[in-house]
């Protein structure tokens, strides 16, 4: 049996915890947050690639660039599959 965890914690509530609970609260959250994400679509990784170099004031570099949004919409395509029969089951 899964016990469901509060993620919304005050900061207040976050002081009062023990290093270990903390971390056990950290975790849990990570491991939770995963379930729900989803790699970025070609456009926002190049969006955000772009705005990274020219903050970080670096040399572009489409073609990685233009790599790495091509897995990454091949990833997307495989998790919607993936999804879609999770939910025919």
């Amino acid at each position: 049996m899964k016990m469901m965890m509060n993620f919304n914690k005050t900061d207040e509530e976050l002081k009062m915890m023990s290093d270990d609970e903390l971390f056990e609260y950290l975790d849990a959250k990570t491991l939770h947050l995963k379930q729900h994400t989803s790699p970025l679509s070609s456009y926002k990784t190049k969006k955000f690639a772009s705005i990274g170099a020219a903050i970080s004031n670096t040399e572009f570099d489409y073609d990685s660039v233009k790599q790495i949004a091509k897995e990454n919409e091949q990833k997307g395509y495989e998790k919607f599959i993936k999804d879609k029969n999770k939910n025919n089951e």
